[in-house]
């Protein structure tokens, strides 16, 4: 995916994480889930420098966390590269 893609769904994530409604928490899991599938069209996963990149700019660390629910090892290597 290119920056912008990743950017977006990033947005997408944080808009419906922060909305106070039971039914945006169920579409941001749903939404993640979706991101998090190698065999989704729009897999964020490829490029996890680019994903720490931009989790950074938005101060958003704690995706990291959910990230590890759908793939454990690309959450280590987020967290890592979020130490930089």
């Amino acid at each position: 995916m290119q920056q912008y893609q990743i950017e977006n769904a990033v947005i997408t994530l944080i808009y419906h994480l922060r909305r106070p409604h039971k039914i945006n928490y169920q579409i941001f899991f749903k939404y993640m889930e979706n991101l998090c599938d190698p065999n989704n069209r729009y897999y964020i996963l490829e490029d996890l420098q680019l994903v720490a990149n931009i989790l950074k700019k938005y101060k958003m660390p704690e995706l990291v966390s959910v990230i590890s629910l759908f793939d454990y090892k690309a959450s280590q290597i987020l967290r890592a590269y979020m130490r930089d």
